[in-house]
């Protein structure tokens, strides 16, 4: 009876092995690589834009450069995107992005992998910032926006203003090497945060002290996506810190947007505080030096959209104090109007009139400029 019971368990154990044997062969015949989807987009523009007659005279004779006032950019990009499931139920990702232009010397522009789960998104890699991705922003359209650094390509920025060409209302779409979280929504809400232990693409050992320490960079950001009867309603507000020695800062900023029907109005504010300390450790936000990096910027806008045609409207200032015994600061103002007429899914038409101002806080000729840009083109998403 014994020899025919440990008989009978044994074959039980023999074809539950075999069984569990079986399965796990079956879940590794099934699990495969990432497989890899190519999408992008290609936006071919020609415009119009002018400089003030001052600043392309600021220098005698032929010193001076005269800008050309007709031209012709493109911007395109290859993105390489894919992931696979794995058996504990995480999801990895990879995405590459290729530059396609012959003008960009950077090939690839962002580039890392994800994991995510119940507990969210982890990226790691050459990414956008989570205040950058979860930033809800004035909306817009047309040729080219009304922040960052598409207007310096049209309306030249002099080199006596200090404002910065890719001058914006949130952290920018810097990619540098970082890890980024992103969480699961919840009742509307999105939370995100970024770490990035340096600013300088390079493998080598990172300087945390002496005289060229790293630039490191910490950003949190919260964002709230939900509906009031037909309306939407997007708001986010971000904090990030930048800690660059004398170039050191404190950043915030605020921004909502909203669709009424075919109406869509929206504002952001963006204020930068110096933290750094000159050679003699006087802060850089209180002792009026000329290169205080204390900003604030605002941005209104409103979009109409019907059927195929969507127009919109911005108005964007960026403003450093700089020297407190000067009045004014350096800026940079735009006047926007957009327009995109959506030919085919993945086909648009665009255009753009935008009028820009670079003034210097010194009322040197030549030391500010201003012009208007008129820009058509068309956008290809693939």
């Amino acid at each position: 009876m014994k020899k025919s019971l440990f008989l009978t368990s044994a074959l039980v154990a023999a074809s539950v092995l075999a069984l569990g044997a079986t399965n796990d062969a079956l879940a590794a015949s099934k699990a495969k690589k990432i497989s890899i989807g190519v999408s992008g987009s290609y936006r071919a523009l020609l415009g119009y834009s002018s400089q003030a007659t001052k600043f392309e005279n600021r220098l005698p004779g032929t010193q001076s450069p005269s800008y050309a006032n007709r031209d012709i950019k493109t911007d395109s990009e290859i993105h390489f995107k894919g992931n696979t499931k794995t058996s504990n139920g995480l999801t990895v990702g990879v995405h590459i992005e290729l530059e396609a232009d012959q003008a960009d010397g950077n090939i690839i522009d962002q580039s890392f992998i994800t994991v995510g789960g119940g507990f969210g998104t982890v990226a790691i890699g050459s990414a956008a910032a989570a205040s950058a991705i979860l930033y809800q922003g004035t909306p817009q359209t047309g040729a080219i926006s009304h922040t960052g650094p598409d207007s310096s390509e049209w309306v030249v920025k002099p080199a006596a203003v200090v404002v910065a060409v890719g001058a914006g209302n949130n952290i920018g779409g810097g990619d540098a090497m970082k890890v980024r979280y992103v969480s699961l929504p919840f009742s509307g809400f999105t939370l995100g945060g970024s770490w990035v232990p340096s600013n300088t693409n390079t493998d080598a050992a990172l300087i945390d002290g002496g005289n060229a320490p790293e630039t490191q960079q910490t950003d949190v950001i919260l964002s709230y996506s939900g509906k009031m009867g037909a309306s939407a309603i997007n708001a986010s507000a971000s904090f990030w810190t930048l800690s660059a020695g004398t170039a050191s800062t404190e950043n915030f900023t605020l921004s909502a947007n909203t669709t009424l029907g075919a109406w869509g109005i929206g504002a952001g504010y963006l204020e930068t505080r110096a933290t750094g300390s000159d050679g003699e450790g006087i802060s850089m936000a209180t002792s009026g030096a000329d290169n205080s990096l204390d900003a604030k910027s605002y941005n209104y806008g409103v979009t109409w959209n019907q059927g195929n045609i969507t127009l919109s409207g911005t108005y964007f200032k960026y403003e450093m104090p700089l020297s407190l015994t000067v009045n004014g600061g350096d800026s940079v103002t735009k006047y926007t109007l957009g327009a995109k007429y959506a030919m085919s899914p993945g086909v648009d038409l665009l255009g753009t009139v935008q009028d820009v101002q670079w003034k210097d806080e010194l009322v040197t000729a030549g030391n500010s400029n201003k012009g208007v840009a008129i820009i058509g083109g068309i956008h290809v998403a693939f």
